[in-house]
């Protein structure tokens, strides 16, 4: 009985044709699902690179230049955690590759205090120190974007976004 079924398979002239249908069809879904989950790691790291700026732009913000302890902490700020910490761009940096499930080796941050104030319509002010109350913090953080569907693995892209904000302590 069992060999009626092999005998059926075997002599059966579409197998071939389903097979290679199966095999090309499959090929060609698995690719565009991968690159559909590739496209939604790319938005999620486009994302990403827009609020990581925003948050370090923040978080250099609350902490200007009254504070004589250290800002070394990478951890977001507490009620037992001071806010006005002096921050340095390597403060910035801990907090900022901090806050995502991104490749940090790919992830650049640069934070600037251009020492202006923020009303340029009558032209720019200088700041007596950069970290002053009332001067800028300017945060630029940089992603470079690997793809990891096969066929896109040699492309990157790269993510970019600045956020400035007022010191406010």
């Amino acid at each position: 009985m069992k060999m009626r079924g092999w005998k059926k398979f075997l002599g059966d002239e579409n197998g071939g044709s389903e097979l290679l249908e199966f095999g090309l069809t499959s090929v060609l879904l698995m690719t565009l699902m991968l690159g559909a989950v590739d496209t939604s790691r790319a938005l999620y790291a486009y994302h990403f690179v827009t609020h990581a700026a925003q948050d370090g732009a923040r978080y250099a913000m609350v902490r200007g230049a009254d504070w004589t302890s250290s800002c070394s902490t990478s951890a977001p700020p507490s009620f037992t955690m001071p806010y006005g910490c002096e921050v340095s761009n390597a403060d910035v940096t801990n907090y900022v590759k901090s806050l995502g499930l991104v490749n940090t080796s790919n992830l650049t941050v640069t934070t600037t205090w251009p020492q202006t104030t923020p009303d340029c319509s009558s032209g720019c002010s200088a700041c007596t120190t950069a970290q002053s109350k009332g001067c800028m913090v300017k945060v630029n953080v940089k992603y470079k974007f690997t793809f990891a569907t096969p066929f896109f693995k040699q492309t990157s892209v790269n993510f970019s976004s600045t956020s400035e904000q007022v010191i406010q302590q």
